[in-house]
């Protein structure tokens, strides 16, 4: 009775903010690619040429995974995870808040490592 009755208050909760709210809580990482290349060097790439046509970009770093999200801390339009593999040879990009990222959001990740 009690599971039921805070799975009822946080559906609540969550139902004004929206569907993005909730989608970026309960959403499981989804590889896209895996990139040739270090990390760091696609990322701070990507981020830099995204930077020029979207606004309100964000990148952040920690242990082995830079983040490059487009919108608020509380509503992510879209977030991509740029993980190190291989020893800094291979990059892995996850997607992991918010909706789908737009093709050309992908497409100048993926050419960075080019």
């Amino acid at each position: 009775m009690k599971t039921t009755r805070i799975m009822l208050l946080l559906v609540l909760t969550l139902m004004p903010c929206g569907r993005g709210v909730a989608q970026w809580l309960f959403q499981n990482p989804v590889t896209l690619d895996t990139l040739d290349g270090n990390y760091r060097t696609i990322a701070s790439c990507a981020f830099a040429h995204l930077a020029r046509d979207h606004s309100g970009l964000s990148r952040s770093e920690e242990s082995g995974v830079v983040r490059i999200s487009a919108g608020t801390a509380w509503m992510k339009q879209w977030e991509l995870a740029f993980i190190n593999e291989e020893g800094g040879r291979q990059t892995r990009m996850d997607w992991t808040a918010g909706a789908y990222p737009s093709e050309h959001v992908l497409s100048t990740a993926r050419a960075c490592a080019a």
